[in-house]
């Protein structure tokens, strides 16, 4: 159903905002002195995130407000996705608001990686605060056959995506903590692990030292039991936020993709139309063929898409300890035919992978996104 101009321009739940980057002296002055005063050299804490997008909306934000077709247009795009857009026109402010006359706006967001000129305070790499917890855990997979696992120290973090990063809406930030360390392993699960545990191989983009894809996720529990067996203790998928909380080597600071580039791992065949450059038809490549992130944890990105053991929903408002996803029955669950879906992380969506991104799985092993379901592995302390 279409929306009339009076109905869009008297409705509060349609005024669109922009969080400014760069464009004028005085917004990269500003958002200068922002850096400077709140964001440490080292990078964010939870605590220290949530002041600096705090202070960033109460100076950096803006009410759009002016030509219907322009508030229509914006409104649209950011229903979808808030990619960063450029607008052109005249700007003016009046009573705090910012007016464009004449205005329009593009989004260049689907021909580039990274828009806006952050300070570069904001694009350095992340660098954990603190190390690995303790010595590797090996799990013994089959004979012969054994698995690393680093050991991921505790700690909080804001899980989710400031509203100045290009985002989507239900990446909500909320700080989340984590009270034990635990074990996550260094790759996915690769075919050749899974074929010699379960005796079968589902994968399409066949490889021993490929992530083994699109398993149903009974099956996937069924792997899980045994090698929890094998090793007397208790691996298991994990959560979103130990997912998040250990791509990002448990800091806070803003996730603009570049940052992962080097870390993004070359995709299955049946992902490339989703690939950085999707004009180039790219080969799958073994596990471990590309940078580790600072915990020494590869291909978190890019493989595919790791499921996690929580259902499907989107981030909550507010902090939570040690949180395991919404219970089954939830009504906000997002389902498939077969039942409640998962949350998927490290995949592709528009042509970035970032840690805060989440997608959803059917327990038969299929994606709602393109690409491949894939999985690692946690054992708990």
């Amino acid at each position: 159903m279409g929306i009339s101009e009076e109905q869009y321009c008297n409705s509060g739940d349609h005024t669109p905002v922009v969080f400014a980057v760069e464009g004028t002296r005085e917004i990269e002055s500003e958002l200068a002195k922002l850096v400077d005063t709140y964001f440490p050299t080292g990078g964010m804490s939870a605590d220290q995130a949530q002041t600096f997008l705090d202070a960033y909306g109460a100076r950096m934000k803006y009410t759009l407000t002016g030509d219907y077709r322009l508030l229509r247009d914006v409104h649209n795009a950011v229903e979808r996705s808030s990619l960063f857009m450029t607008l052109t026109g005249r700007p003016y402010r009046k009573n705090g608001k910012l007016f464009f006359e004449l205005s329009d706006f593009i989004n260049p967001g689907q021909e580039t990686a990274e828009i806006p000129k952050f300070p570069s305070r904001m694009t350095e790499p992340d660098k954990p605060f603190t190390p690995v917890a303790d010595e590797p855990l090996i799990l013994n997979i089959a004979e012969g056959m054994t698995l690393k696992c680093v050991c991921i120290p505790s700690g909080s973090f804001l899980q989710g995506s400031a509203f100045y990063e290009r985002r989507y809406q239900d990446e909500y930030p909320h700080k989340v903590t984590l009270t034990s360390s635990y074990f996550m392993s260094e790759v996915p699960v690769t075919q050749e692990m899974f074929e010699a545990v379960m005796g079968f191989n589902p994968s399409v983009n066949t490889g021993q030292q490929f992530p083994v894809e699109n398993v149903h996720y009974r099956d996937i529990l069924r792997f899980l039991e045994i090698i929890s067996g094998r090793n007397g203790r208790d691996v298991c998928l994990p959560t979103d936020a130990q997912w998040e909380y250990a791509a990002r080597v448990g800091t806070s600071n803003p996730c603009l993709v570049t940052k992962y580039h080097n870390q993004v791992s070359d995709n299955l065949k049946s992902f490339t139309s989703n690939a950085p450059d999707a004009k180039e038809l790219r080969e799958p490549k073994p596990v471990k063929s590309h940078a580790p992130n600072a915990w020494g944890l590869y291909d978190m990105f890019g493989h595919g898409w790791h499921i996690m053991s929580d259902y499907k929903d989107v981030n909550p408002r507010v902090g939570t300890v040690d949180p395991q996803g919404p219970p089954l029955g939830t009504k906000t669950i997002q389902t498939n035919r077969f039942g409640p879906m998962h949350r998927t992380k490290g995949g592709f969506y528009y042509n970035i992978a970032r840690p805060p991104m989440h997608g959803a799985a059917g327990e038969d092993g299929t994606l709602w996104e393109s690409g491949a379901v894939i999985f690692r592995v946690v054992v708990k302390r």
